[in-house]
């Protein structure tokens, strides 16, 4: 096979005959190799490949040989499921790389089918829009009443239940409330299992040779033991730097204020549209609707269970002497929770009688009323059951914690597992299945250690491919001579901050991204920034949550956009070309400290013997770090500036390690050299041309 696939990438070969501005990169082709010795000796594959190399051409062909070679085995030991992190990248190997390749591939004999299964959100969900339909349809605008018919017809009969395929609009105000929905989704445990359109995609899927699919959906198959996506041989996990993220995610669980009142919300709709289907009766005589006097106990009793939780977590942070934590959700005091009764179990009792309740007038209603009860039934249960883990801590290896809204007196309940090498190891790398591992990022200092040791990988060849772009040429790294420390003096910092943007923009005339890691910092340099009367002509955009691809995409638009991002736009986001030719990393991106997450990480790390700093929050900040400078140069045509204005870089010993993760590049600590640059100009341009 690797033979054949050095064929296909050659000049001349299949893929340049149906690509002619088709150039042969040596670094592709050897990433092509390497995937396709993996395949064949049966072995893991950890594999960093460059910006600009083109990875997913490069796994793509040998996926396809190794899918269809020999069609006389079972599916199963052929089938190759491929998982990304972004939907940006499903829709390019769905919509543009696999099409490509069937073109290219045809008359070289080689044919194969694909699938794509999405994110949940982008799935019409049947279940939402029944209990929509039947509890509060008649409360809605007419206009929105007749999109959520038409929707009630599409999925009668609809192929797939992809937004994209719905032949008519669907405005934002119905489709957030009948999409799919993971925090509501009951899965095959509620009555719409059945009728559910994105079981039926999963089910078309089980033809397909090549599976994309997203992190989420992957990990969740592996937790529930492979009963999701069909059986296969080989998972190629691209943009892998955020596979311990997505397991995380899929092995923890929330509970919050907001979950309940969205509960709390559809039942109070139903008891709304009862009443107003009975004649004569008013709104005193049908007060309490469905559920007389058990969700004034649920809502009272809410209202005292997450007051309690918003007092302990403001106590810890305060006792911890802890500024408050804000996250993109606006909550702020976080606090661990290390044993179980920490807060009165007041919310369960009315929760379990909600659920008899529920499940008894279901037995009697109609049976297409009946589903929408039993639906509101499973859900109240699944909300009372994580519940039940959190107060009773009963997942072992679990940091447990708090976090408490900043502007009000809601709060969420999380729990996650502080590592996920003892899942992953025998789930996933030491089954049948063969794992590519494949990123931009994911050695440190050269090595692989770091994610092996994360993820549990033990046994697995390793390769790291450089980037073809020179970046000697092509970009420039200016880090500011005098910048005030940020923990020593964070005003003084957030100050120096203002005045380098200020600076920088001013020399770039926009098209810049600012990566911030707090919301606190973004808001006070945006405010400052915003107030500039020598920025007017620029376009500032501030990252809020929810809206960054509306953002992202308003700045695509523009020349002069600067686009002021937290986490959300250091990594997976592409803006090649003059729109993007300047990158303020503002701070080095390490993890909040005090978070319980990276407590209970240091505890492990420190009962074994190790260094939490350089075994977990180092490598982890590195990585990131890389992320960042990597939104800059996207293709051979970029040119750019990427400043980084954490003084630390320079003063602090494992500085030279974030400078050496780098590619080659050349740096200066002048602004005015910086400045230069930006404009097109003086000693550091005069050499990109």
């Amino acid at each position: 096979m690797i033979a054949d696939v050095a064929g296909l990438f050659a000049r001349g070969g299949p893929l340049a005959r149906a690509l002619p501005a088709f150039e042969p990169r040596p670094q592709q082709a050897r990433m092509a190799q390497e995937v396709a010795a993996a395949l064949s000796s049966g072995r893991h594959l950890l594999i960093e490949a460059g910006t600009g190399i083109g990875k997913s051409l490069a796994y793509l062909v040998p996926a396809i040989l190794h899918a269809t070679r020999d069609r006389s085995r079972p599916l199963e030991e052929r089938r190759v499921v491929i998982s990304t992190h972004t939907r940006a990248l499903q829709e390019q190997l769905a919509r543009k790389d696999l099409p490509f390749l069937e073109r290219a591939l045809e008359p070289a004999g080689i044919s194969f089918r694909h699938a794509l299964l999405m994110g949940s959100e982008n799935y019409l969900c049947v279940q939402r829009l029944s209990e929509l339909m039947l509890s509060g349809g008649d409360l809605l605008d007419p206009r929105l009443a007749e999109v959520a018919e038409a929707l009630g017809r599409h999925a009668r009969s609809a192929p797939t239940g992809l937004r994209s395929e719905i032949p008519f609009a669907v405005p934002e105000p119905i489709w957030t409330r009948v999409r799919r929905d993971r925090d509501i989704c009951l899965g095959a445990r509620g009555p719409f299992w059945e009728a559910c359109l994105y079981r039926r995609d999963l089910a078309r899927s089980r033809d397909a040779d090549l599976l994309i699919v997203n992190h989420a959906l992957f990990f969740l198959d592996l937790k529930s033991g492979g009963r999701i996506l069909p059986p296969h041989s080989v998972v190629i996990l691209d943009e892998a730097h955020r596979v311990e993220e997505s397991v995380t995610a899929q092995l923890g669980f929330s509970v919050s204020d907001r979950a309940l009142a969205r509960l709390l919300e559809d039942l109070g709709e139903r008891k709304r549209a009862r009443r107003s289907r009975r004649p004569g009766r008013g709104p005193e005589e049908g007060e309490g609707g469905l559920f007389p006097g058990i969700v004034p106990r649920i809502e009272a009793a809410a209202k005292e269970f997450f007051a309690d939780v918003h007092r302990l977590g403001s106590a810890a942070a305060r006792g911890a002497g802890r500024p408050a934590l804000e996250g993109p959700q606006g909550y702020g005091p976080v606090a661990r929770v290390r044993a179980a009764g920490a807060v009165d179990d007041r919310l369960r009792a009315p929760l379990l009688e909600l659920e008899a309740a529920l499940e008894e007038r279901a037995q009697k209603a109609d049976p297409a009323e009946a589903l929408a009860l039993a639906s509101l039934g499973a859900r109240t249960r699944d909300l009372r059951e994580r519940l039940t883990h959190f107060l009773e801590q009963r997942v072992p290896d679990a940091v447990y914690w708090v976090e408490c809204a900043a502007r009000r007196k809601g709060a969420a309940l999380h729990a996650a597992p502080i590592e996920v090498a003892h899942v992953l190891r025998p789930r996933l790398f030491e089954d049948d299945r063969r794992v590519v591992l494949t990123s931009a990022t994911l050695a440190t200092g050269g090595s692989f250690a770091h994610v092996r040791r994360r993820l549990g990988i033990v046994s697995a060849s390793e390769a790291i491919l450089g980037s073809p772009y020179d970046f000697e040429k092509q970009a420039l790294l200016y880090l500011p001579a005098a910048m005030p420390d940020p923990g020593a003096d964070p005003d003084g910092f957030a100050d120096g901050v203002v005045r380098e943007c200020r600076l920088l923009l001013l020399a770039s005339g926009g098209g810049a991204f600012v990566l911030f890691t707090s919301y606190a910092l973004l808001r006070r340099v945006h405010e400052a920034l915003a107030s500039d009367e020598a920025l007017r002509g620029l376009e500032l955009f501030r990252h809020e949550p929810g809206l960054a691809s509306s953002v992202l995409e308003q700045f695509r638009m523009t020349r002069k956009g600067v686009l002021l991002g937290t986490m959300t736009f250091w990594q997976g986001v592409d803006v090649p070309g003059d729109a993007l030719r300047l990158v303020v990393i503002t701070r080095l991106p390490f993890e909040v400290p005090g978070h319980p997450m990276a407590e209970a990480r240091a505890e492990v790390i420190r009962a074994r013997g190790g260094d939490p700093f350089l075994e977990d929050a180092l490598p982890d900040a590195i990585l990131t770090f890389r992320q960042g400078f990597g939104r800059l140069i996207r293709s051979h045509d970029d040119r750019g500036l990427v400043a980084v204005l954490d003084p630390r870089l320079r003063t602090r010993p494992y500085g030279e390690m974030f400078l050496e993760s780098l590619p080659l590049c050349r740096r200066t600590e002048a602004i005015e050299e910086a400045e230069r640059f930006l404009r097109g100009g003086g000693a550091a341009g005069r050499s990109l041309s």
